[in-house]
C-alpha cells in the first residue's frame, strides 16, 4: 500500500534532502508544496509539486482534499534568525497561520495523517553551561524573533494534538548542515566565501561574525532519515531533539574549511554579521530520540563540511 506524503517548504533546503530521501524509499508518493517554483527540477522530476502559499488558506483546503496525505513534514517557515530581526511580523504570521491552515485543512478533510513540525533548538535560548546537555524539558527562553515563532509552532502542535487529536512530532533540530545551504547560515556561507576566493571572483579575504559560539552540528542528510522515523514512530504530542550531543566552535568549523582550500585567504571580523542576540553554546541531548528510535549521526564533520565546500566549488565553475 503506497503511502502518500506531503511536504511544505519544500523547496528550502531540508525539504530537498527530505524529498529525496524518501524517493528512495518503497511505496512512498511525495509532493511537495512551496510558495514558488522550484529553482531546480531534481528531485521534483521525481514526484509531485505544487504551488501554493501556506498563508492562502483557500489554496492550502483544496491541496490537503485533493492529495490526502498519510504523513506531512510541515517544514515551511521564515528560516532565517538574521532575517526575523527584519520582519517579526512575517516570521510569526508563516508560524502561526501557516500551520492553522494546514491542520484545519486536516480536520476539514476528515484525515487521520501523522503530522511532524519542525521546530529548533534556538527555542532554549541562552542556556549556562551547567544546563548543557540540553533536554528537551529545558525551559523554552527564545532569543530572536525566529526562536519565538518556533516555540509558538511548537505549543500549537501540542495543542491540536490535546485539543483535535491531530498526532503531531515536534523535532527541535540543532544546527544543520550539508550541501546546498543558503549562505544565510555559517557553514555555508564560509564555503561560499573560500570557494569565490579560490575561483577569483572576490579578494582572498573572509568576513566572519562570532567565532566563539559554539554548535552542535549534524548532516541534513543525516537529519531527514531521524524525522522519517520520527513521523512514524514518535509519541503524538511529544518533542525530540534531533543533534549529534557534541559541539564545536565557529572557528574550529573554520580551520577545518580553511584547511580544505590551499588558497591564501585571510580573516577578518565584520561587526555587520554580529548578532544581536547570540547564543554562546548549543549542544543537545539526543538521548530521548536515541531510546526511542536508534537513531544517530553517521557522517564526520569534515566529510560534511568538504561537502559543502564542494558544493560550492561546482556552483562557481557553473557560473
Amino acid at each position: 500500500m503506497t503511502a502518500r506524503v506531503l511536504i511544505t517548504g519544500a523547496d528550502g533546503f531540508v525539504g530537498r534532502h527530505l524529498a529525496s530521501f524518501l524517493l528512495k524509499q518503497e511505496g512512498i508518493e511525495v509532493l511537495g508544496l512551496d510558495m514558488r517554483p522550484p529553482r531546480t527540477a531534481a528531485p521534483w522530476d521525481a514526484c509531485g509539486f505544487d504551488v501554493c502559499d501556506i498563508l492562502d488558506r483557500d489554496s492550502v483546503f483544496s491541496l490537503v482534499a485533493r492529495f490526502r496525505p498519510d504523513f506531512v513534514f510541515h517544514l515551511a517557515a521564515q528560516s532565517s534568525v538574521r532575517r526575523s530581526w527584519d520582519d517579526p511580523g512575517l516570521t510569526y504570521e508563516i508560524a502561526l497561520d501557516g500551520q492553522v491552515n494546514l491542520f484545519d485543512a486536516l480536520r476539514e478533510a476528515g484525515l487521520d495523517a501523522r503530522v511532524h513540525v519542525a521546530c529548533s533548538s534556538e527555542e532554549y535560548g541562552k542556556v549556562k553551561e551547567e544546563g548543557l546537555p540540553i533536554r528537551e524539558d529545558h525551559p523554552l527562553l527564545p532569543a530572536s524573533p525566529y526562536a519565538l515563532s518556533k516555540v509558538i509552532q511548537d505549543f500549537h502542535a501540542v495543542f491540536s494534538y490535546q485539543a483535535y487529536g491531530i498526532e503531531t512530532v515536534v523535532t527541535r533540530a540543532f544546527n544543520m548542515i550539508g550541501p546546498g545551504q543558503s549562505p544565510d547560515f555559517v557553514v555555508s556561507d564560509f564555503a561560499r566565501q573560500i570557494a569565490e576566493a579560490e575561483a577569483g571572483s572576490r579578494e582572498a579575504v573572509m568576513r566572519v561574525g562570532n567565532l566563539e559560539a559554539r554548535r552542535d552540528f549534524s548532516d541534513v542528510r543525516d537529519l531527514v532519515g531521524a524525522y522519517w522515523q520520527l513521523v512514524r514512530e514518535g509519541k503524538p504530542g511529544e518533542a525530540y531533539n534531533v543533534c549529534s550531543g557534541r559541539d564545536h566552535s565557529i572557528a574550529e568549523v573554520l580551520d577545518l574549511l580553511l584547511d580544505l582550500s590551499d588558497a591564501p585567504i585571510k580573516v577578518e571580523v565584520d561587526p555587520a554579521r554580529l548578532r544581536k542576540s547570540d547564543i554562546p553554546v548549543l549542544r543537545g541531548d539526543n538521548g530521548k530520540m536515541r531510546e526511542l528510535v536508534g537513531w544517530v549521526p553517521d557522517r564526520p564533520l569534515e566529510d560534511t563540511l568538504r561537502d559543502v565546500l564542494d558544493w560550492w566549488r561546482d556552483e562557481m565553475a557553473r557560473d
